[in-house]
This record gives structure tokens, C-alpha cells and sequence, in this order.
């Protein structure tokens, strides 16, 4: 059921704005925003603004500082009566945020705010969070749900020691599952933003949304809350793609007369070109699109 994939789709780099339309039911909007910077991604689903993340960097106009910012809301329906008629809108229900700030005279370390504000739980609604200290890494999660739909907000501080409070790299990751909605449409994707300092100046990063099996995030989820640890490969899917990656490279060190060996098959999948079928570039399973439309995951439109 729905449009999960057996295998990892990258659909966006952070580089460029598009719209992905999955089926009738789902629509995943990217826009990235050179002049502030800014980058928001939407997830639409059965109609309705799900799930949105942005990004932006900013300068304290007081201080002169840079600022980087990364939020996420999850909402709910919210049915509101306008004269004889109801109208259905987005109300946020899980907001997380974390600010980054680095100040004019620091060179490569900055500092961490998280921000969270959550309304108090509904009926039917989940949030767990937990935080785990190991040397120089600090992760700190929260994980929610409410229906079908269920989340994870991860932010990760890196630190040259463990006593300092200013931090050198700040990993914000945030998983969105959506499964047996009621469009029939399972999602499960994706996004991870980094966030350092290059050349004297705090930057980010964006890497996603990527596509994953639903299953994969929901055990994924599950582990995060019972470990209150995360990883890139804390997905099993990914695990076991990068593991057959290591293989090939593995092997193809031993033989290095034999060519590389081809990655196997997943699914449907398929790689895709710029043939006419949209509009854009297309590389193996990297998607560069203004606008694509997905009536089974592994076919373009």
C-alpha cells in the first residue's frame, strides 16, 4: 500500500526550489530563497500543510552577529466556522526550533538555543524527548505523533571539549513519517542541516528531503527514543545500503582489474535522465525539477 520505496530517493540537494507532486494526494514543496537566505520545505498531504521546516540566516543588526535559525511545525486541522460554512486550516500542534549565533569576534565556535514551544497534549498525541552526553557530543531529541502521522527532531552539538559551552558544528536532522493516511499515500522522508563556520562566517547546509521506506523510520524513531542516541545510519534501510556500499568498494580494491561493480536493483527504481520527461537535470536518483509528478514512486511524468 502507498508510495513507499525499497530504496533511498534524494530528491532535493538544498540548491534549488521545486515541487513534487506524489499522486493526488501529496504535494513536497522546496523553496530556497538566495536574498535573505532562506530555505522551507512543506509537506502537503489529503489537502492540508502537514509538516513545515525552514531555514534562514540572518545578521543581529545591534550586535552584527550571525544568526542561523531552524524550525520545524507539525499541525493539525483545526475547523473554524465562517458564516454558514467550516473551513479547515493548519494549526501548528509541535513546534522545535534551535537558534545558532555566532558573535563578531569569535573565530570558529558559536552558540546553541533550543526553542521549543508546544501546546499541551491532545487526545491521541505522543512527544518524547531525551538527551545524551558522550565526550564532546551532546544529542538532544524529541519525538512526537498524533494519528498516522509521527516525527523526530534531532539536534546534535559538537564541541571542541566537553566542558565548553560554545560549540563548533551543530547537526539538525528531522524525520517525517505519514502512514495509512487516509489518501493511501505512506511517506516516510528526511532533512539534515548542518550547521559551521566557513571562512569566518556561520553557514549551513541542507542535505534532502530523501525519501525512505516508512517501516525503516518508524522502527528508526524507535530506537532514537530508547537509545536517546542518533546517527546518519540510525536508519536500518540506510545501514544496509551503506554496508553493501563498503562491500563493493571493498571488493573492487581486492580486484582492481575487474570494473566497478554495478549497484544492484531496488524495486522499480530507476535512474533517472533528462530526457523530455521534465523539466530540469536528473542524476541517478538525484531529481533536479521545478515540478515532478509521481503516480507510482518510480515513475516520472
Amino acid at each position: 500500500m502507498g508510495n513507499s520505496p525499497s530504496g533511498t530517493r534524494l530528491l532535493g540537494n538544498g540548491k534549488y526550489s521545486f515541487n513534487i507532486k506524489m499522486g493526488e494526494a501529496a504535494t513536497i514543496s522546496v523553496l530556497k530563497d538566495e536574498k535573505r537566505p532562506r530555505w522551507k520545505l512543506v509537506y502537503d498531504v489529503d489537502g492540508m500543510t502537514s509538516s513545515v521546516l525552514c531555514v534562514f540566516k540572518t545578521t543581529d543588526k545591534n550586535l552584527g552577529n550571525d544568526v542561523i535559525f531552524v524550525g520545524v511545525a507539525d499541525c493539525d486541522a483545526d475547523e473554524e466556522t465562517e458564516g454558514d460554512s467550516k473551513v479547515v486550516r493548519p494549526e501548528p500542534r509541535q513546534n522545535f526550533g534551535v537558534k545558532m549565533e555566532k558573535g563578531k569576534n569569535e573565530t570558529g565556535l558559536f552558540s546553541v538555543y533550543v526553542l521549543n514551544d508546544n501546546d499541551p497534549l491532545a487526545a491521541g498525541e505522543v512527544r518524547k524527548q531525551g538527551v545524551s552526553r558522550r565526550g564532546e557530543v551532546e544529542t538532544q531529541f524529541w519525538a512526537y505523533g498524533c494519528g498516522t502521522r509521527k516525527g523526530l527532531f534531532v539536534v546534535v552539538k559538537k564541541k571542541k571539549k566537553s566542558n565548553e559551552k560554545l560549540a563548533y558544528m551543530v547537526t539538525v536532522a528531522h524525520y517525517y513519517v505519514n502512514s495509512g493516511s487516509g489518501c493511501g499515500v505512506d511517506m516516510g522522508f528526511s532533512v539534515v542541516v548542518k550547521i559551521g563556520v566557513n571562512n569566518g562566517v556561520l553557514d549551513f547546509s541542507v542535505d534532502g528531503p530523501e525519501e525512505h521506506p516508512t517501516s525503516a523510520l518508524l522502527f528508526m524513531i524507535e530506537e532514537v527514543i530508547q537509545t536517546a542516541s542518533w546517527n546518519p545510519s540510525a536508519c536500518p534501510h540506510c545501514k544496509n545500503i551503506q554496508s553493501q556500499r563498503r562491500r563493493w568498494l571493498s571488493e573492487s580494491e581486492e580486484d582492481s582489474d575487474a570494473p566497478f561493480p554495478a549497484p544492484p536493483r531496488y524495486g522499480g527504481s530507476q535512474n533517472t535522465a533528462n530526457k523530455g520527461r521534465f523539466n530540469g537535470d536528473g542524476i541517478c536518483s538525484m531529481i533536479q525539477a521545478k515540478e515532478v509528478n509521481f503516480n507510482k514512486w518510480w515513475r516520472f511524468r
